[in-house]
């Protein structure tokens, strides 16, 4: 078995890498099989090299065109656009009108991809499948506007995301759940920020406030910004100092006249 040095197999990988081969070779038995096997790829990439200098932006879109055309021309098989309406179905459980959407962008057919879209009308749920992604994103912590966003570039209709959010608001006028934003907290504390940064991030609107300040209660205590504002300056000054380092420090929410204060102290305990 022939041995490749570590430039050989460099360079190799290189140039497999620019031809896009999904199978690159490694072993080989004798140098001859190597010699000759480089000398194919190298050829292949000389001519791929000057095929993309002679190329315009007309002969790319030409291009582009041409393998839109297979796609189209391979998708107009029932049996084809249905395993893949099937395989995108159950791998990203889209709303009825972002299925149709991804149908046609591949078939460009509309009476084809009605036919597939009623063969799957015992799959497709938005109702379920919306409140499925908003109580996922209840638990990580977002917010009614965060949630509602999601949902409307997910193509949900109207109706189905207001739907959602009465469901998520009904026990307390807030999507938030108390666990899911003290952990949110936790997170932030570990950046530096202020508590009132930190109400500022996770507040998406006023009926947040309890649920924001009962997860904020749970896990900082009764505690100010003084020790996190000290802790940030700690970590700051490593590599900041004089304006920048206050900049820093505001930047994080805490106040100016808070940060001035705390600098004046430590200046005059260094004194």
């Amino acid at each position: 078995m022939f041995r490749l040095t570590d430039r050989q197999a460099a360079g190799l990988a290189n140039m497999e890498a620019f031809l896009g081969l999904r199978r690159p070779r490694t072993d080989f038995n004798d140098q001859e099989a190597f010699r000759s096997y480089w000398k194919l790829v190298s050829d292949r990439c000389d001519r791929t090299a000057r095929a993309r200098a002679a190329e315009t932006p007309a002969t790319r879109a030409a291009q582009r065109a041409r393998a839109q055309e297979r796609v189209t021309a391979y998708y107009q098989d029932p049996e084809h656009l249905s395993a893949y309406a099937r395989r995108y179905n159950e791998r990203y459980r889209p709303s009825v009108q972002k299925l149709r959407q991804q149908l046609m962008a591949k078939a460009g057919n509309e009476a084809l991809c009605d036919l597939v879209m009623q063969g799957l009308a015992d799959r497709l749920d938005d109702h379920a499948r919306a409140a499925d992604l908003a109580d996922l994103m209840q638990r990580q912590g977002r917010t009614a506007q965060a949630i509602r966003t999601k949902l409307r570039q997910r193509q949900f209709p109207t109706e189905v995301i207001a739907c959602c959010l009465r469901d998520l608001t009904a026990d307390t006028g807030s999507v938030l759940a108390v666990d899911a934003v003290t952990r949110k907290v936790h997170q932030l504390q570990r950046r530096g920020l202020s508590q009132r940064a930190m109400r500022s991030r996770l507040m998406g609107q006023a009926s947040d406030a309890p649920v924001v300040q009962a997860a904020m209660l749970q896990a900082l205590g009764g505690s100010g910004d003084a020790q996190a504002l000290s802790r940030a300056h700690a970590k700051l000054s490593r590599k900041h100092t004089g304006r920048e380092l206050t900049q820093r420090l505001v930047a994080k929410g805490f106040r100016y006249g808070e940060v001035v204060a705390l600098l004046a102290e430590l200046r005059a305990a260094a004194d």
